[in-house]
């Protein structure tokens, strides 16, 4: 069922990409882009179907409110010159949250690892659109992993 969940997802994602890419305003790399913006929602809504949902949620408000914090704090610019902070990536802090939690339940380690790779490839692509330094990434990602590898960390609500 969750595999008919997933393409249906995936499929719905691809459909309206293009629509959403062109509002966005990114430059003309469309893998990166899809992975920056609607293969992003699909992921992180696949991944909480994938995953105990309210754990999932928790998990992700948590790392949302960590990330949020890390930016007010260090106010780094980003690579492409917006006004927007760049430390550390919420793209990748979320995108790891939900690998790590999806995983987590996965039948198979190849299950697992695909969770992995979406986060990856989610996470380089807002390198190579110069939303982020490689160090953000990083960081956010292991912020992701970390929040949700440790229930005690997450917010309760």
């Amino acid at each position: 069922m969750r595999i008919f969940l997933a393409a249906g997802i995936a499929a719905l994602t691809l459909a309206l990409a293009p629509r959403v890419q062109a509002q966005t305003g990114l430059p003309d790399r469309p893998t990166a882009r899809f992975f920056s913006g609607s293969g992003n929602v699909a992921f992180l809504a696949g991944g909480l179907l994938a995953s105990d949902r309210r754990e999932g949620v928790r998990a992700l408000v948590t790392s949302t409110v960590v990330v949020t914090g890390l930016k007010y704090s260090t106010r780094e610019r980003r690579p492409d010159g917006s006004t927007h902070d760049s430390f550390p990536s919420g793209h990748a802090s979320a995108a790891f949250t939900i690998a790590g939690m999806a995983a987590a339940r996965a039948h198979s380690g190849t299950e697992a690892a695909l969770w992995y790779l979406g986060a990856g490839l989610i996470a380089d692509s807002r390198v190579t659109l110069k939303r982020h330094y490689p160090h953000d990434v990083v960081v956010g990602g292991l912020l992701g992993l970390l929040v949700a590898r440790s229930p005690a960390l997450r917010l309760r609500f």
